[in-house]
């Protein structure tokens, strides 16, 4: 028995190193991952998702039919979505500079200045080139990719084209100010606007990689549209619409101030919907047949294929006007956005698209469903979900400042759900930690943009204290078991909250506000307030409301980060407008040293547990590693860093790009997890090993368990070895 439980042990250590190779990402983008020591391989692994009220997300867009799955894609800020008819299935996070393959399940999508060739959900190749990429159209004819890219950050114009085939870059042009690009689906050519931005723009007629043609327009160029049926290619300016056969212009039109164009894929019939004259302009080929009054705008428009009917969106009055093919109004649907896009598909299902309202907001979004002309379905917004906090009994505090809910999950699953009222769509997201709860009472708290009332949730409902300012910040102290608020406007005292009691800290001079950031160190008894530019110290004593400032720190504009270490009691300070920062270190009242940092200190995190701390230095893809006041390491990601949380059960550090999260121990890259969209506040359960991600983009929440591989793999075997 003694030499079965010796060679089980061997088989154990295997196993164990075999589970730790396996679990380590195979995609060839990304970082070299450390092997994690045998004595602590804890590995972080996700198990399970849901969204609260998943929709369309920031600016969406249709992308078109995956050619092998049938499947809508739907473009939003930072991944995409799937439909099958009506029905949402999937939102995944990434970049929509997509391209699809018509035969195989190959598609494209760009990543920074390189175009992934996928298969499925799998990168099968890579091809890097010399810029950011911008766009991405596939030849279906040819199988060439049309790739246009961004040689300067600023302005976002494209300024060179590529052309690939397979994973090989046959050329790379100059193509400045480059803006539509259409593929002719016969001949093989593509169309490629050249100078579109200028008063007298080129179309280039491109096969494979030679200019084969040239024509010039009139006014700023605004699309280039292949018509199925005609097989003719209309090109549009502000002044004049060509009409071309292959590479021959037949006809220029005074049809002017276009802004979309609708084909017929079912007769010659053509649509146009205009910036300023008030009707839709109806084409059949390089005549015009018919004016429809119709209000001008940016407004799109789409025929249904086979029914031939029109779908008409109009941009200022937010309706989408539906007409038989005879030109009568059938239908008026209201939206609660713009509508932008409009996309019919051959089944009948129309996709519309919208973004902004009539209040001047530009982030309220939409996505509307029709079977036809009748609304099936709708995905409103889909985007906001920030803070997250914790209650001693486990559940979970999840708030959105967009849509102006807050929810109360139990497990994954979500108990309570309430809405504030009354509330109006942000402006911008707010950035700053409005949500915490009380480690003692379990009671929640939530500061609302605008808003002088602290709303306080006792677990069956809301009651309200009334505040001479508004706050920017939560910041719970388990230890004096307060949770502090900082002010929205000039700081002159700090809150001190416990139970449905506030109190005040006086600031002796004050901050430029709002409150940035709070950092408590418990040990030494400091509290740090973070203004605009200076970070204002406290000592906390017994009783609390006693508390007396201690100084100010100026010459940290703009205040970025502020976190304090638990163990030494130090507070770090992040600043800067780039494309260099600094990094101040604190003890307590005293300056310790301030040190430069390329980039910009954008967030910060300490190890309660360990020496660390992490810094995102947001534009060089790079988090620093500090240990006290010493820089240990500069870890490179393949992304930008713009958050970071740290364990207090592993030690490990979950730093957020826009859609993926690296995981560190110190300097060692742990391994790296594709996550969601935007990525935004991460609260722990130590007991049980499990985080708890939020996203912004897409209303996601990710439950990530910390796995400790010994007592999983090792246990087991030394039982059955007795």
């Amino acid at each position: 028995m003694r030499v079965l439980w010796i060679c089980m042990l061997i088989a154990g250590g295997l196993l164990l190193g075999i589970a730790l190779i396996a679990l380590q990402p195979t995609s060839p983008i990304g970082p070299v991952l450390a092997s994690a020591p045998l004595s602590d391989p804890v590995v972080p692994v996700i198990t399970a998702e849901r969204f609260l009220r998943p929709g369309a997300g920031m600016f969406p867009g249709v992308l078109g039919v995956h050619p092998v799955s049938g499947e809508v894609w739907v473009c939003r800020n930072g991944g995409w979505m799937t439909f099958r008819g009506a029905e949402l299935r999937s939102i995944q996070p990434g970049s929509c500079d997509i391209g699809f393959h018509a035969q195989t399940p190959r598609w494209f999508r760009a990543e920074g200045r390189s175009v992934v060739i996928m298969s499925g959900t799998t990168p099968v190749g890579q091809v890097t080139l010399p810029y950011t990429v911008t766009g991405i159209v596939l030849h279906l004819r040819t199988q060439l990719l049309y790739v246009t890219m961004q040689s300067v950050p600023y302005p976002p114009i494209s300024t060179h084209l590529a052309v690939i085939t397979g994973t090989t870059v046959l050329t790379i042009a100059s193509t400045p100010s480059a803006g539509p690009l259409a593929p002719h689906p016969e001949s093989g050519d593509v169309y490629v606007g050249v100078n579109s931005y200028g008063p007298n723009p080129e179309v280039w007629i491109l096969s494979g990689t030679k200019r084969v043609g040239t024509f010039t327009m009139t006014g700023m160029l605004h699309w280039i549209e292949y018509h199925p049926y005609s097989r003719l290619t209309y090109v549009s300016s502000r002044d004049e619409l060509k009409v071309l056969n292959g590479r021959t212009v037949l006809v220029s039109l005074p049809v002017t101030e276009t802004f979309d164009f609708a084909p017929d894929p079912d007769s010659e019939r053509a649509y146009l919907t205009h910036l300023s004259p008030d009707w839709i302009t109806v084409l059949s080929r390089t005549e015009v047949i018919a004016r429809v009054p119709f209000p001008h705008g940016y407004n799109p428009i789409a025929v249904i294929p086979r029914t031939g009917e029109i779908v008409a969106g109009a941009f200022f009055s937010q309706q989408i006007h539906v007409f038989s093919r005879d030109l009568t109004l059938l239908n008026v649907i209201s939206m609660p956005v713009r509508p932008r896009q409009i996309f019919p598909h051959e089944d009948g299902w129309v996709y519309v698209a919208g973004w902004g309202d009539s209040l001047g907001g530009s982030l309220p979004s939409d996505l509307l469903v029709l079977s036809r002309t009748v609304p099936v379905a709708e995905y409103p917004n889909g985007f906001g979900l920030g803070s997250l906090a914790r209650s001693p009994d486990g559940r979970l505090y999840a708030l959105d400042l967009f849509t102006g809910r807050f929810d109360v999950l139990s497990g994954t699953e979500v108990v309570t759900s309430t809405a504030f009222s009354p509330w109006s769509y942000p402006v911008l997201l707010p950035r700053e930690r409005r949500l915490e709860a009380d480690p003692g009472t379990g009671w929640a708290y939530v500061a609302l943009p605008g808003s002088t009332w602290l709303w306080i949730w006792q677990g069956d409902g809301w009651i309200t204290r009334s505040l001479p300012s508004g706050l920017s910040v939560l910041r719970a102290d388990p230890h004096h078991g307060v949770i502090f608020g900082g002010k929205d406007s000039y700081v002159d005292e700090i809150y001190a909250i416990t139970g449905t009691e506030i109190f005040s800290l006086p600031i002796e001079g004050g901050l430029a506000g709002p409150v940035r950031d709070l950092a408590v160190d418990p040990a030494h008894g400091y509290l740090y307030v973070g203004g605009i530019g200076q970070v204002a110290v406290l000592s906390l004593t017994t009783p609390l409301t006693a508390s007396p400032w201690l100084t100010t720190v100026s010459g940290m504009y703009p205040l970025r980060a502020l976190a304090a270490h638990p163990g030494t009691g130090r507070a770090y300070v992040g600043s800067g407008l780039g494309p260099t920062g600094t990094l101040w270190i604190l003890s307590g009242s005293t300056p310790v040293i301030s040190i430069g940092v390329e980039g910009v200190p954008v967030a910060l995190a300490t190890d309660p547990g360990g020496p660390w701390v992490y810094v995102a230095l947001s534009g060089t893809q790079r988090v620093a590693v500090l240990s006290g006041t010493d820089r240990v390491a500069t870890v490179t990601l393949p992304f930008e860093p713009l958050r970071i949380w740290v364990s207090p059960r592993s030690g490990l550090a979950y730093v957020a790009g826009e859609t993926q999260v690296a995981v560190l121990r110190g300097p060692q890259v742990w391994t790296q997890l594709t996550t969601g969209i935007y990525p935004r506040d991460m609260v722990f359960d130590p007991e049980r090993g499990i985080a708890v991600l939020s996203h912004e983009g897409d209303n996601r929440l990710v439950w990530i368990e910390e796995r400790a591989l010994t007592r999983r793999l090792w246990l087991p075997l030394i039982l059955r070895g007795r």
